[in-house]
């Protein structure tokens, strides 16, 4: 489905309780009121026929993975594992220049937003953490790469800031200061790699790691990748679901968080 078009993607996953889709840029998740249902969301609820809970929320201009519950109970659930920091959202994305090898590793910010920005503050602002796994230079773009990363937290506009913070913005995301965007040249922003616990009794504690994937041969579309970065991307296995709190502060973060889903692009 595009901005333009009602009809959505096969899920990537679907049980009884919870669907895995893949949210098109270039439309809002959703928004406040709604009422002539132009959301992803509502049109989802249009073309189902059902009530959808999204259990976080993408950026508009961001695309791929969206984890949504099927009825309050699942709602509920994800929320709380949200909360809990047992989801596992990884994401691709291509930024102005390449990320230099020792930006590689956990990154730590404290955010706040004004209005339909954020910016990084040194107090008063809400902690914010991402972890870069791999980086590389796009093979496709010159003076861009691509760096596959994986949220800690679930802050508004966290990945853009930050990436922003260092140096390298999305490639035209000329709110943070990127280049300016062009009809081949849009902001290159995907929730790539989704990993949850199915809701229900038959199924509690079985992982489910869902990738972004096109056609039956299991290959992913999108922009052409460095083989490191499609390794990382292939790579990423149910040991990345280890996303529980490890230090103090995390701790302190993850009991006190809201659970409310974010955009967090």
């Amino acid at each position: 489905m595009t901005a333009g078009d009602d009809r959505s993607a096969a899920p990537s996953f679907e049980s009884e309780h919870e669907l895995v889709l893949l949210k098109p840029p270039g439309i809002s998740c959703e928004l406040p009121g709604d009422a002539d249902r132009h959301s992803w969301r509502a049109r989802l609820e249009a073309e189902r026929g059902e009530r959808l809970w999204l259990c976080h929320r993408l950026d508009r201009i961001a695309r791929g993975l969206v984890l949504i519950a099927r009825n309050a109970q699942s709602a509920a659930f994800h929320a709380e594992a949200m909360r809990r920091r047992r989801i596992t959202k990884v994401y691709l994305v291509r930024v102005d220049g390449v990320l230099a090898t020792r930006h590689l590793g956990t990154h730590r910010a404290y955010l706040r937003r004004r209005g339909r920005r954020a910016e990084l503050v040194r107090s008063g602002g809400d902690p914010a953490r991402l972890d870069v796994l791999a980086t590389a230079p796009a093979p496709d773009r010159a003076g861009q790469g691509h760096v596959v990363l994986r949220l800690g937290t679930g802050r508004f506009h966290q990945i853009r800031v930050m990436l922003a913070a260092l140096g390298h913005p999305l490639a035209g995301d000329e709110a943070y200061g990127g280049s300016p965007p062009t009809d081949s040249d849009t902001p290159w922003l995907e929730s790539a790699v989704l990993g949850f616990e199915p809701f229900g009794p038959s199924v509690r504690h079985a992982r489910t790691l869902v990738r972004v994937r096109s056609g039956s041969d299991g290959t992913r579309s999108g922009p052409d990748l460095d083989p490191g970065i499609e390794a990382t991307l292939a790579n990423i296995s149910e040991g990345s679901f280890e996303t529980a709190a490890t230090d103090a502060e995390d701790q302190r973060e993850a009991s006190g968080g809201s659970g409310e889903p974010a955009s967090t692009q």
